[in-house]
């Protein structure tokens, strides 16, 4: 299952736990237009993280279990604000350093040219950044082995490096 399946059954989750029955109300519900929710579901469009992240804090949960198989979408909980992107730049980092890629061009190749060395460093950048759509974190996890979810997830090599 691609994460953008998983997205959208827990977002169809979401809309069926609280009896929202058209894409207008879920759209609300959520924070982004109907347009936007329309082209999700149709799969012409992915939500960017920065999306994710949106929708994540407007429901108080970690954004990391949108993109979860079942995940615990309904459990509320209280935190600051979501940023997925730093929690995927720290992954990103400790997962270079973890397998001696230091160079762009090295970080770059562990994704097969399906990210480009400027890409990557757009998403390193510090101002004027840019985050990657939903379906190129399915191509990045696939890369390095791992579930899309875990990308976003605090802690993925805390575990391995302590």
């Amino acid at each position: 299952m691609t994460s953008m399946e998983i997205f959208l059954d827990n977002i169809n989750r979401i809309a069926k736990y609280q009896n929202l029955e058209t894409y207008k109300d879920l759209a609300a519900d959520i924070g982004v237009t109907e347009t936007a929710l329309k082209k999700w579901q149709n799969k012409t469009r992915c939500p960017l993280l920065s999306q994710i992240d949106k929708i994540s804090d407007k429901k108080n949960i970690y954004s990391y279990t949108l993109l979860q198989e079942n995940g615990d979408i309904l459990k509320e909980i209280e935190f600051v604000k979501n940023d997925s992107r730093k929690i995927l730049l720290d992954n990103l980092q400790k997962y270079f350093i973890n397998n001696g890629k230091f160079s762009w061009s090295d970080k770059a190749s562990v994704f097969y040219g399906f990210v480009s060395e400027d890409n990557l460093k757009s998403y390193f950048r510090k101002n004027n950044f840019k985050t990657p759509p939903l379906k190129r974190l399915d191509d990045m996890a696939e890369a390095i082995g791992i579930p899309v979810h875990q990308l976003i997830k605090k802690g993925l090599y805390d575990e391995k490096t302590n």
